[in-house]
């Protein structure tokens, strides 16, 4: 790549960053009751005209790929005693929820390892939206991918490490609640469940702690599974030690029971799920308050 194209490359994506500004938002309760801490990496929704320019996909293709309103859905959790972190940016333009090495074997040539994700350009600078759907019309350049991380990535880890060093110095623990949608049904046509949790399977946190949210998502009367098709990706993987006393539980929610696929708007049903959601996260960040009052004792 020349350097003329190389110059106006960094300026979209100059362009894109200051779209995004701010890139992450940090919304912190009045007082902080336990160490819940909420994280929604997959719901930023600004699709900037420099980078709508370069995709092949349209901004209602690029939407799809999107867990659309699902910060709004967990805002309740700061007026209920937890912080909130969101990325702002879409998750087809970083992807929080992967290795920040994950990356295909064209940017890094000689490295070692690279994952078959990643090298079908769906690690953590997304070339692909599916294995069918390039993003862009002509190839991104390395440099830009490494500014990406720069700008967007790095900063959102780095406040997801403080607001967990910020929970296990004032409560002793900290749990970790990463927050995604899913697409309804499964690629057969078979409708998903309401609610998947996802724990690594049994590695990222407490088995009472899986087991206290997926009873208070069936009191309110939604079916629960457990890590099929979703255990968990980078981030409950990688905060989650429950040993050092940091757990972490991904929630997906079915998308079905909110939105319409095709328009990308809420269903009258919203209203309900953000009803109960909002006890839920109650019963979370209750739940929790018990855990570090009986670890203090």
């Amino acid at each position: 790549m020349g350097k003329k194209m190389l110059g106006w490359e960094t300026s979209l994506e100059a362009d894109c960053v200051k779209a995004f500004d701010p890139a992450i938002s940090v919304t912190k309760p009045r007082i902080w009751r336990s160490g819940v801490i909420f994280a929604s990496p997959h719901a930023g929704s600004i699709y900037p005209r420099a980078f709508i320019g370069r995709s092949a996909l349209s901004a209602q293709s690029l939407r799809r790929n999107e867990d659309a309103f699902i910060t709004e859905l967990f805002e309740p959790a700061t007026a209920l005693g937890a912080p909130l972190l969101a990325a702002n940016f879409p998750r087809c333009f970083v992807d929080v929820n992967r290795a920040p090495d994950e990356l295909p074997s064209e940017w890094i040539p000689n490295a070692k390892g690279v994952s078959p994700r990643a090298e079908a350009g769906l690690g953590v600078i997304p070339t692909m939206l599916s294995e069918t759907s390039p993003i862009y019309k002509k190839p991104l350049s390395f440099r830009a991918a490494r500014a990406r991380l720069s700008a967007l990535y790095h900063p959102y880890h780095d406040a997801l490490q403080e607001l967990i060093t910020e929970a296990s110095l004032g409560f002793g623990s900290a749990l970790l609640i990463d927050c995604h949608s899913m697409p309804g049904f499964a690629p057969m046509g078979s409708r998903r469940p309401d609610i998947i949790l996802g724990d690594r399977f049994g590695v990222a946190c407490h088995p009472e702690t899986i087991a206290r949210t997926e009873q208070a998502f069936r009191h309110k009367g939604y079916n629960v599974s457990r890590n099929y098709p979703y255990a968990g990706g980078y981030v409950t993987q990688h905060y989650g030690k429950p040993r050092a006393g940091i757990e972490a539980l991904q929630i997906e929610i079915n998308r079905d029971l909110y939105l319409n696929p095709v328009t990308m708007k809420k269903k009258r049903s919203y209203g309900v799920l953000a009803e109960n959601l909002k006890a839920i996260i109650s019963e979370i960040i209750e739940g929790q308050v018990q855990f570090d009052q009986m670890a203090a004792e």
